[in-house]
Parts: C-alpha cells; sequence; structure tokens
C-alpha cells in the first residue's frame, strides 16, 4: 500500500468536504430567506420540487456514489432544509416523515348509547377463539411473573409442524403488523421507498413513514394492484414492496401465475412483503395459499396472521416465512419476549384445533355469494371476496352515499367501515359476521333505501 499516495488523496477528499460544507451553509442562507416569505407550516415542504429536483439531479449523476445513497443524501438536504425554514415554529422535530404520518383510524367499536351493536368494522371472527385456544391462554395465568420465551420457539416449531416449513425460517411478531415493521425498519434507510398499492392496508404508508422512507403508490385496475405500475415505478431507491393478498380493503388478489411471473421481474435486492392476512378464507383455485415463493425467491417474505380465521385479534399474533438469510435479518430487528405467554400458548393450541378454523371457514364460504347478491340486489356494488368481509361501492345519488349508509347503521346499532381513511369515500367495507347479524344489516339498508332514495 502507497501511505504517500493515499494520503494525497485524502487530502483532495479533505478539501472538497471542506467546499461541500460551504455550500451546504450558503444554501441553508438561502432556505432561511425563503422560509421567512412563506405563510404557514404548510407552505415548507413542496413534494412536487423534491421530486422534480431529484429526478434532474439522477439523471446528470455520472460519478461511482450509487444513485440511492445520492437521492437519500438530497432528500436530508431538503429535511434540514425544512428544519431550517420551520426553526421559529417549533422546539424539535420528529424524524423525517413523522409529522405525516396519519394515525391508523381502525374499525369503528363503540356507539354512544348503545351497550350492544353489531361490530362488521373490522374484519374479526364472529364466533370468537377456539375452546382450546382460551384454555391453553387461562393456563399460562400463574406465568405472569416470568419473562415468555426469549424467541417463541416452541409457537414457531408448530407453526413449522403445521405448514411443513423449516421453523428456522420463521419470525414471530405482535400481530403481523410487526413482522411488517422489521422488513421496513431492516432494510430501508431515511429517503428509501416502499411501494404498495393506493388502496392497499391503511399501515403500509405509516409503516413506510417509521422507516423515514416514501411512500410510493401502485396504480391499481379495478381496485386490483397493478403490478406493471410497480414495475415502473422501481427505481435505485427502492427497498421493499408490501402487497395485501388477498388485498384489504378492496377484497382483490393476484393469482399463483401473476404473482409469481411478477416476482420474477422484480431485483433481488429488493424484499417483496406478500401479506396474506386472510389467506385461510380464499377459496379460488388459482390463490396462492402455499409458502413457495418464498422458498423459491430469497427476497420474499410472506406474513401470516391469528387475528382472522384464527379468531385471536385481541391477542395481537402474527409471523413471517421468508428464506434463512432473510429471517436471519428480521430476527434482529425483534425485540427479546416480544409475544406474551398466553399468545403463545393460545396460538399453538389455535393450529391444532382445527375443527374451529373449518368452521370459521365453511362459514365465510357458505354465506359470502348469499350476502354478495343481497348487497347487489340493493343497487350498491359489492366486489367478489376471497377474505371475510365484502367491499362495496356506494352510487352516490340523490339521498343516498356512504358516508349516509354508514351513519344510518350506526343509528340502528350497526358498525361498518366506511373508507375514507383510505381516500375512499363512495366505498365501505362489512365484514362477514353471522347470517343473523348480516340479515339485520341487509334489512337495514332495505329500508334506508325506502327513506332516502
Amino acid at each position: 500500500m502507497n501511505k504517500e499516495k493515499i494520503n494525497k488523496l485524502r487530502k483532495i477528499i479533505d478539501d472538497i468536504d471542506l467546499s461541500i460544507l460551504r455550500l451546504i451553509i450558503k444554501r441553508s442562507l438561502v432556505v432561511e430567506k425563503i422560509g421567512k416569505i412563506k405563510n404557514s407550516n404548510k407552505d415548507i415542504i413542496d413534494k412536487g420540487r423534491e421530486s422534480k429536483v431529484l429526478n434532474k439531479l439522477i439523471k446528470l449523476h455520472s460519478g461511482r456514489f450509487p444513485k440511492d445513497s445520492i437521492i437519500r443524501i438530497w432528500r436530508e438536504i431538503f429535511y434540514a432544509s425544512a428544519k431550517v425554514q420551520l426553526k421559529t415554529r417549533k422546539t424539535f422535530y420528529p424524524k423525517r416523515e413523522l409529522n405525516s404520518i396519519k394515525l391508523y383510524k381502525g374499525g369503528t367499536s363503540k356507539i354512544s348509547g348503545r351497550k350492544k351493536i353489531i361490530k362488521l368494522s373490522s374484519n374479526e371472527s364472529p364466533f370468537g377463539p377456539s375452546p382450546k385456544a382460551l384454555k391453553a391462554y387461562k393456563a399460562t395465568t400463574s406465568q405472569l411473573s416470568r419473562y415468555p420465551e426469549l424467541t417463541a420457539e416452541s409457537l414457531q416449531k408448530k407453526i413449522a409442524e403445521k405448514f411443513n416449513l423449516n421453523p428456522d425460517q420463521i419470525v414471530c411478531g405482535t400481530g403481523s403488523d410487526e413482522v411488517l415493521i422489521f422488513a421496513a425498519l431492516a432494510f430501508c434507510s431515511p429517503g428509501d421507498e416502499i411501494i404498495h398499492a393506493k388502496h392497499g392496508f391503511e399501515m403500509y404508508p405509516i409503516i413506510t413513514k417509521y422507516a423515514g422512507a416514501e411512500s410510493v403508490l401502485a396504480s391499481e385496475n379495478n381496485y386490483k394492484i397493478d403490478t406493471n405500475s410497480i414495475l415502473k415505478n422501481l427505481n435505485e431507491s427502492t427497498k421493499v414492496i408490501f402487497i395485501a393478498n388477498p388485498n384489504n380493503p378492496t377484497s382483490t388478489y393476484l393469482n399463483k401465475s401473476e404473482l409469481k411471473t411478477f416476482i420474477k421481474k422484480i431485483p433481488k435486492n429488493i424484499i417483496v412483503v406478500i401479506d396474506t392476512a386472510y389467506a385461510e378464507f380464499a377459496d379460488s383455485k388459482d390463490y396462492d395459499k402455499t409458502f413457495n415463493l418464498a422458498d423459491k425467491f430469497d427476497n420474499v417474505l410472506i406474513t401470516r396472521t391469528f387475528s382472522k380465521a384464527y379468531s385471536l385479534a385481541g391477542l395481537r399474533l402474527g409471523w413471517g416465512y421468508g428464506s434463512r438469510s432473510l429471517i436471519e435479518v428480521l430476527r434482529k430487528m425483534r425485540p427479546p419476549f416480544n409475544i406474551t405467554p398466553g399468545a403463545i400458548a393460545a396460538g399453538i393450541a389455535a393450529l391444532q384445533d382445527t375443527a374451529h378454523l373449518n368452521k370459521v371457514v365453511k362459514h365465510n364460504s357458505n354465506v359470502k355469494s348469499w350476502f354478495i347478491n343481497e348487497i347487489n340486489n340493493l343497487d350498491f356494488k359489492a366486489y367478489p371476496t376471497q377474505s371475510n368481509f365484502v367491499f362495496v361501492i356506494i352510487p352516490k345519488k340523490s339521498g343516498q352515499s356512504a358516508s349516509l349508509v354508514y351513519d344510518y347503521l350506526l343509528s340502528k346499532g350497526i358498525a361498518v367501515r366506511h373508507l375514507l381513511s383510505y381516500g375512499l369515500s363512495d366505498a365501505i367495507r362489512i365484514t362477514l359476521g353471522t347470517k343473523n347479524e348480516l340479515q339485520n344489516l341487509l334489512k337495514n339498508l332495505k329500508e334506508f333505501k325506502k327513506k332516502n332514495v
């Protein structure tokens, strides 16, 4: 190694660094002047201008630094510039993107003045947990003074046995949401990008912001994610792709062939997360319930949950399956003891109670076609579903809108999900509850039509 040559080159770098610093200082002074001219906090961040500047810089960039690094550097400069402009208006600053998080709303769970309601707003099981799971959960109360298993190893083994998987390729989380968070935090630096559907699960843009990353919205064809749109949006900054399959809240899905063809086109350095929270309810022959894609592609993570078909939403229990190398990374993100003893025990018992699972899934299959037909007979638009809910468009006409339908049902003690927070003001989502609950809802929808249309 020629030390003299290296020292000379380092001296050049030192001079360049000083030049860069002087330019940054100069930029900050200009930014400060612009901030004094702007009228409100809303004017500070201009995403449109940021995008134009980045596109221009990337086109001009011909150096050796990776393009994703250039994008991250400039996004940090934009954020630092925003902080300069906001310095007289705030006392502290969270990391990039946190200020823009819209808090998760969730389905309506209470109606003022009513002790009991028909809750069809959160895609929960109408039958409660497996009696075996409940018994196993209660049996752990004597362990409350002790930490649970460090890694939920016993649950991982039972999941592996159930689905014929390798337990070393499984990671458990407090709900599948936590596994999604692991993926975002593990592979995204501030300024990177995550692609997800325009009307995908509400947590995707929130999780993206946890990582300080940018959401890139893929377009849809009749509310089904357009894989070509994802491919067109890929760039050096793309680190993760979230695909809910079936999709919440639109109930659409990508079939086996579509998914496999799509994943083959994704660079191996981009993580594809296939969120299959509703997989147990899918009964179409071309829906892929297997974990083959994660076995075939090292960059694919498939997530599942105990919240829906296994009727354990209150325990917050989920898991992910991927290649050994991928799961090793995610396990470094997992906090120790993140799954409670009760959740571990109930999860194991629920996996073993196939009769309860079959009861829940069979009921869903039995009522969904009937219910969709009944909704469509009311001149609403109910979409086919591979999940335990139905996505419904309420055509706007005199005396009718999704908002009016939602409010009317609330007045009758029935909670559905008005999809405003998803940017779908003309849509509602209805959980497939018991037959009696759905008949009650239909009766009230018919009354609404008579009174308002």
